[in-house]
């Protein structure tokens, strides 16, 4: 009799553990670790370096791509406020689109990062495999006519590139980083910069306005909205301090003096743009920088303005130099509608 209600006790214990089992991440700062863990290649911390990186680590692999998909599916089970919830929404909507056919984010030296990982004798095995993947994945997608633009190519082109000038890369692993420089200096990108070039770009694109705006208007609602908003305002001094890589975006860069509020996605460096603009004291100058921004961004993601086109029109709108517009013009092709984050400000 003892022993059969210890058994059914037992039986009773574990099928109530198995019923109530906990989720992996119990919090948002939770998986904002997890997320930061993941893209360890992604946004290296300067002062940190691990011993190994794991396959879920290799940026975009299919390992990577269901580990970040988890990390999403219990984000929308959590209780979390209307930022939270409109950031996950966001980056739950992106899973949809041609992101992961792209595995080096061209935004980032990956493979510099995962160069700097030491003391792993898999480090070299993993690179040769991401940079294989990376260009079976970018062969595929050029079958359905998912191509790099000429500023992506050209950045992605300079860090091979580096590597290769790199003394403390071994021989054999260099010969890899030659045969996929090779690859790239076949490929034929795309003729549009921006996100319009690429089959549901346009939806894409939508989508990032929505999210950074809070608003739901099209491109061409925009454009009528920011025109009227544009002509009360004067040719103003660009005098922001630009960095020389676009490892984080330039608005990353403009709000870097406002209170941090915590995000979840490594191209906003983990801040919640929106909700920072929001907060932003913003001057005359302020929004007219923005402004310009913003009609380039419309002007090349939606209009398919060229580079030199859309150069001209902030030099137009701003008093900046040819060097700075070329810098805010890669900045707006590679980050496309953060800008929008301040027009709650404007409007």
């Amino acid at each position: 009799m003892y022993k059969k209600l210890s058994f059914s006790l037992l039986l009773c214990l574990f099928l109530a553990a198995c019923s109530k089992q906990p989720q992996p991440y119990e919090s948002f700062e939770d998986a904002q670790v997890a997320l930061k863990t993941l893209n360890m290649a992604l946004v290296q911390p300067d002062a940190k370096k691990i011993d190994r990186i794991t396959k879920e680590q290799l940026v975009f692999s299919d390992a990577y791509l269901v580990k970040r998909h988890t990390i999403y599916q219990n984000l929308m089970g959590m209780e979390l406020n209307l930022n939270q919830i409109a950031q996950v929404n966001y980056l739950v909507i992106a899973e949809r689109f041609p992101e992961r056919y792209f595995n080096w984010p061209p935004q980032v030296d990956v493979l510099k990062n995962m160069l700097a990982f030491e003391g792993s004798k898999s480090t070299p095995d993993n690179i040769i495999t991401w940079l294989k993947l990376t260009q079976d994945t970018l062969d595929s997608a050029k079958q359905s006519n998912l191509k790099l633009n000429k500023i992506e190519l050209t950045l992605l082109q300079s860090y091979v590139l580096s590597a290769i000038g790199s003394n403390d890369v071994q021989p054999a692993l260099k010969s890899h980083i030659r045969a996929f420089s090779d690859y790239l200096a076949s490929y034929k990108p795309r003729g549009s910069v921006g996100l319009r070039g690429l089959p549901n770009g346009s939806q894409w694109y939508q989508s990032k306005l929505n999210y950074f705006s809070g608003e739901v208007h099209s491109p061409l609602e925009w454009v009528t909205i920011l025109n009227e908003n544009i002509k009360v305002l004067d040719r103003v001094a660009f005098d922001s301090k630009l960095s020389i890589s676009h490892k984080k975006s330039f608005l990353v860069q403009y709000l870097s003096d406002e209170k941090l509020i915590e995000g979840l996605d490594w191209q906003a460096d983990y801040q919640d743009l929106p909700a920072m603009a929001s907060n932003m004291n913003m001057s005359d100058k302020d929004k007219t920088l923005m402004l310009a921004m913003m009609e380039s961004d419309i002007g090349i993601h939606y209009h398919a303005w060229t580079l030199p086109q859309a150069k001209v029109n902030l030099m137009k709108r701003l008093e900046i130099t040819q060097e700075e517009a070329q810098y805010l013009v890669e900045d707006i092709i590679l980050y496309p509608g953060q800008s929008f984050s301040f027009i709650q400000q404007i409007i």
